[in-house]
């Protein structure tokens, strides 16, 4: 029965017989089996068609062409022998004009799900290969910055390298005059210590000759002394004599 009214079968039959509970338990059964039956139903309704449509939507450009390619056929059978001659009608190249960027075409309507994985993964990768050409970019910057840098430094470097030699030069150059200039120097030094040494000499000869001189004249001013201090000690002799003469001479 409950199958039947779902069909659309309104007999009831011995309906108003039934119990009280039978009742409730079937219209609750009713409205399950109408429920799922509905719900599996428009499921398998709404996968068919998105199946459906999802082959047509990948199958979109191609059929595209194709009727392009039948609209052609059909208008070529409809030219003349001499029309179907003409160059101007057939030319030897096809110009085909297609839209550089159709992105939004494509994000404002679904066309399957592959074309949708395609698109999303194309515009992944777009971002992707953009921000990788960014970074890519600003590595690139970083490491001529620190090419720049490092040619800097081998820059100083090199003329560290010159200034270093150029003071080794020099430091060469003044130990070599230093030596030099002491060798002058000790040349110079012992040159003069030898004169001076000389004249030392010299002037110690004069000075022993004038100490000579003087021991000499001390001598004959001692013998001269001596020979003063006789006379004196004579003269008092002879003052004493005369004094006891004149004393004998008075009495």
């Amino acid at each position: 029965m409950i199958f039947r009214i779902s069909a659309g079968d309104f007999s009831t039959d011995n309906y108003r017989d039934q119990s009280q509970y039978l009742v409730i338990l079937t219209w609750l059964v009713w409205i399950i089996a109408v429920l799922t039956l509905n719900i599996v139903f428009m499921n398998f309704i709404i996968a068919v068609i998105s199946e459906s449509y999802e082959r047509v939507m990948q199958k979109l450009v191609a059929e595209t062409y194709r009727v392009k390619a039948n609209m052609i056929v059909e208008r070529e059978q409809l030219f003349s022998e001499t029309e179907l001659k003409k160059e101007e009608l057939f030319p030897q190249y096809i110009l085909i004009r297609k839209q550089i960027s159709n992105e939004s075409n494509d994000a404002g309507e679904w066309q399957g799900f592959i074309k949708d994985l395609k698109y999303t993964i194309r515009t992944t990768v777009t971002k992707s290969k953009g921000d990788i050409i960014q970074n890519m970019h600003t590595s690139l910057g970083k490491i001529d910055e620190g090419i720049q840098q490092n040619q800097k430094l081998i820059d100083l470097n090199e003329n560290l390298g010159d200034q270093i030699n150029k003071i080794k030069q020099q430091l060469d150059q003044n130990s070599e005059n230093s030596k030099q200039v002491s060798l002058l120097f000790k040349d110079d030094f012992t040159r003069n210590n030898q004169q001076i040494q000389e004249k030392i000499e010299s002037q110690l000869g004069e000075k022993g000759y004038i100490i000579s001189r003087i021991n000499s004249i001390e001598i004959t001013q001692e013998r001269f002394s001596s020979k003063v201090e006789k006379l004196q000690e004579d003269m008092d002799f002879i003052k004493s004599t005369l004094a006891q003469l004149l004393q004998k001479q008075t009495q």
